[in-house]
């Protein structure tokens, strides 16, 4: 996540164009449909973040704190955004040469080599800059938060329309979707399985994975799991109607305890920079403390 903000940073930059030049009509058709997108998962990530400031609780006082790390976060990042982009012109200069030089087969001179390592030495600083200054604000917004805080922002999963109960935070699991997803893998007409089970199985474990932590995810060996997934899914397929009924709640639960992990703890600050230090809950913030200075 942090890698990514300078990657969108430099991209920004890379991808602006400086004059107004008119563009044919599929093309404005074309930007038309990407900013009504682009409002779209906006106001998606603005209610996913006012779940998240709702089902925390928090106080005027903690609000304000965290809107002042997030203010100050979102003034780093466009410091080290300038300074991205005044690196881009270089690097984009370098990786030009490079592609030419390729193009046509020839060596890369050691001279094009200390360039290439110059440019991307800066990026590097750059990256080490911005990744020091958001786990420092991270820390401090951590040691705001109480005890229990914490430990709902650690099971915290971005959602829409919060489930009801306790997890009113993030988004529950469905304990039925499991066993749903085996039975649309069990109607998936034989031919057609024995030609994609290999990518199937290889879906499949992509979503088990990636609700794991990514130290965890990252542990197993991912040839030999889709193995197992393919040996276990051609299983599923292999019962009677009856005995699926009977036993699919115990094979979701199966799959659950493989890759289950209580030892593997959250890293709870990855969570407050990628939700209460994204710069789109600057606004949320100011709003909910206006309306609490109102009221």
């Amino acid at each position: 996540m942090r890698y990514l903000y300078l990657i969108v940073l430099t991209g920004m930059f890379l991808l602006g164009t400086s004059g107004c030049q008119a563009g044919p009509v599929p093309a404005l058709a074309a930007s038309t449909k990407a900013e009504g997108l682009d409002q779209v998962a906006n106001l998606r990530r603005d209610v996913q973040l006012l779940n998240l400031i709702n089902g925390l609780e928090l106080s005027v006082e903690q609000m304000q704190f965290i809107l002042d790390r997030a203010r100050e976060a979102e003034a780093i990042r466009e410091e080290i955004k300038g300074r991205a982009e005044g690196n881009a012109a270089a690097t984009s200069q370098v990786l030009g040469k490079l592609r030419e030089i390729l193009l046509h087969g020839e060596v890369i001179s050691s001279e094009l080599r200390g360039e290439f390592f110059s440019v991307e030495g800066e990026n590097h600083v750059l990256k080490e800059e911005w990744e020091q200054e958001i786990a420092r604000l991270a820390l401090e917004v951590e040691e705001g938060l109480e005890g229990h805080q914490l430990y709902a922002l650690e099971r915290y999963v971005p959602c829409v329309i919060p489930p009801k109960g306790e997890a009113r935070i993030g988004q529950a699991e469905d304990p039925h979707a499991g066993q749903a997803l085996l039975q649309r893998i069990r109607d998936i007409p034989a031919e057609q399985f024995e030609v994609r089970k290999e990518r199937i199985a290889q879906r499949v474990l992509e979503r088990v994975l990636g609700r794991l932590p990514k130290g965890r995810a990252l542990a197993f060996d991912q040839e030999e799991e889709i193995e197992w997934m393919l040996g276990f899914l051609e299983k599923v397929r292999g019962l009677d109607e009856m005995t699926f009924a009977v036993r699919k709640e115990q094979l979701v639960e199966e799959v659950k305890s493989r890759y289950a992990s209580p030892e593997v703890p959250v890293d709870v600050s990855v969570k407050i920079e990628r939700h209460l230090l994204d710069p789109r809950i600057i606004p949320l913030l100011e709003d909910k403390l206006a309306l609490r200075s109102e009221g």
